[in-house]
């Protein structure tokens, strides 16, 4: 093959990979396979087609082909940095083997030779080590992050959601407002500050916050992978089918309400803008058995903010149970130890 066709293969190669993760962002996974089937046709041992095929695979909640998948991408080539945090990242995604995730990492740290890469390795590091419950050591590998901007806000974001969660508010701040300042509609980063400030006791600044993130939020579109009203409401009919019937006969009169966001009066009583469920009125337990004033009750499912938290369909229709499984736990007083021997969590 002379250099202009092998110019013209690895054009095409790049063309086709680009597209192929445009559609998984986008939700359309069938043509995103056809995209690396076309790199496979052109090249069968492409380490980033086989990433890209763990890619599609993830997206489907199929985590174990995902990881077989990265497994072969990593075979062909053992420095290409992508697989190893892909991998790490499914680990994670499926509630599996921290500690492989964690040597996912490592090996990736080994190899990064690019600043992206070696960010991207020692973030979801801390991230993993957060995930493990082990605060400390989530913390202390964010102390290797260089003191100058990193090169996106996404970065400060991650950082400072990280510090969030083990309690160093100060170092957290200092991230989040670099995100900020890097990108003033990152709304993810203003969210978090809400959260730092309720940490802090500052209510007013934790409402404010919250306030400019519904604002936002309100804007924004439905994400590729949303599904339609009914198609939530008939999901969220199925959940509560799942209950055991006796707990079934005392939500009788509970409505379950589908909305898309928090009202603007909950949010400015302090509620989070991006919860996903509420339920309003008097659990159960402390109900009058006689006499009493009446209680409205009501359990409500916030259908974007659901779809915001996932990353795609199965992922929605999953975190719908989930949450209104969470939500009825509340209206019987039940903690989540409780709702887990129920077989309920």
């Amino acid at each position: 093959m002379d250099s202009d066709e092998h110019k013209l293969d690895t054009d095409e190669i790049t063309a086709h990979l680009d597209r192929g993760w445009d559609l998984v962002q986008s939700g359309d996974l069938a043509r995103a396979e056809v995209a690396a089937e076309n790199v496979l046709a052109l090249d069968a041992e492409s380490p980033e087609a086989f990433t890209l095929l763990g890619g599609i695979a993830a997206a489907k909640g199929e985590f174990e082909e995902a990881l077989d998948h990265y497994r072969k991408a990593t075979e062909l080539d053992p420095e290409f940095v992508d697989p190893l945090l892909y991998a790490a990242e499914a680990r994670l995604a499926d509630g599996g083997n921290i500690d492989e995730a964690l040597r996912l990492c490592d090996q990736a740290l080994e190899v990064a030779e690019e600043e992206e890469d070696y960010l991207d390795a020692l973030l979801l590091k801390s991230e993993a080590l957060l995930q493990k419950g082990d605060l400390e050591a989530a913390s202390e590998t964010l102390e290797d992050l260089p003191p100058q901007d990193l090169p996106e806000a996404a970065y400060h974001l991650r950082a400072g959601r990280v510090l969030l969660e083990t309690g160093d508010l100060d170092r957290a701040e200092e991230h989040l407002r670099r995100a900020l300042a890097r990108a003033p509609d990152l709304t993810d980063a203003l969210h978090a500050l809400g959260v730092l400030h309720e940490e802090r006791g500052d209510a007013e600044k934790m409402v404010a916050a919250n306030l400019q993130v519904r604002q936002a939020d309100l804007k924004e579109p439905a994400p590729p992978w949303g599904i339609p009203q009914a198609r939530f409401e008939a999901l969220a009919e199925e959940a509560l089918a799942e209950l055991p019937e006796k707990l079934r006969k005392l939500l009788e009169n509970v409505p379950v309400v589908a909305a898309d966001y928090p009202a603007i009066e909950l949010v400015s009583d302090g509620g989070d803008p991006r919860m996903m469920g509420f339920f309003a009125g008097v659990p159960y337990p402390e109900k009058a058995s006689v006499g009493g004033l009446p209680h409205l009750d009501c359990v409500y499912l916030y259908q974007r903010n659901i779809e915001r938290y996932a990353r795609s369909t199965v992922e929605v229709e999953d975190e719908i149970r989930k949450t209104l499984i969470h939500e009825t736990g509340h209206f019987f007083g039940l903690s989540e130890e409780e709702l887990e021997a129920l077989g309920l969590g």
